[in-house]
């Protein structure tokens, strides 16, 4: 249970945490089918999603990676699918009232963000009016460090000034944003939304503190008495 007098800080993920994926994973998984029909392969959509659902449940580090290699027989094939795909962040979107539930929570704790993101993440958070929430913001693009790798965590400690125990991870995988917070001495909270919510949470203290099935349900944990 989360001592929320210690709390100081929450730090979010960003995608199928704050930002909506969905659109642009649907996109994305239509390219990589379209270019293996084209090569003559008899893969679905359904197939695709069916296997990336598996391998994120697998936690694996980059979830298309093994579903190719399921899918596509040929290495060469492989490659030429991935080199006509491209991933659109203009289809993402904040979560409708994401904008509403970081101002309320800017009032009591400082915010940041630890996010596997590709070059342009400010610039993306002041299109969606969201960067003025956060004091900081760590992109692995920009930083060179990717979740789960303790050193991107400890860099927010070191920008933020606080403590582990003084922070909340917020985030939608376990492999990529609870565990490595834990194993940390933070605190952590497990969204459940997008292709990682089936991915199966560890027992005993890399367990996120609480599990909830959508973002704006954290209000509730950590600001109980205005929600």
């Amino acid at each position: 249970m989360l001592d929320l007098n210690r709390i100081t800080w929450i730090f979010f993920d960003l995608g199928d945490t704050l930002l909506d994926e969905s659109a642009a994973a649907k996109d994305i998984i239509g390219q990589y089918v379209r270019n293996a029909n084209r090569l003559g392969y008899s893969v679905s959509y359904e197939q695709m999603c069916e296997r990336l659902s598996y391998y994120f449940e697998q936690q694996a580090e980059i979830p298309i990676k093994p579903v190719l290699e399921d899918l596509i027989t040929s290495r060469e094939h492989w490659h030429a699918i991935r080199e006509g795909v491209a991933y659109k962040k203009q289809l993402e979107q904040p979560f409708p009232g994401v904008s509403s539930l970081l101002q309320r929570l800017s009032e009591r704790y400082c915010l940041g963000v630890i996010a596997n993101q590709s070059e342009g993440t400010q610039q993306r958070l002041d299109g969606y009016g969201l960067s003025a929430y956060f004091q900081v913001i760590g992109s692995s693009a920009e930083l060179g460090m990717t979740k789960p790798d303790s050193r991107f965590f400890e860099w927010a400690f070191r920008e933020s000034g606080c403590r582990p125990d003084q922070a909340v991870m917020i985030g939608d995988r376990i492999d990529n944003d609870i565990i490595p917070a834990r194993q940390l001495g933070m605190h952590a909270i497990w969204v459940r939304q997008g292709f990682a919510k089936v991915q199966q949470p560890p027992s005993g203290r890399l367990a996120p503190d609480y599990t909830v099935d959508h973002i704006l349900e954290i209000e509730r944990l950590l600001l109980p008495h205005t929600s």
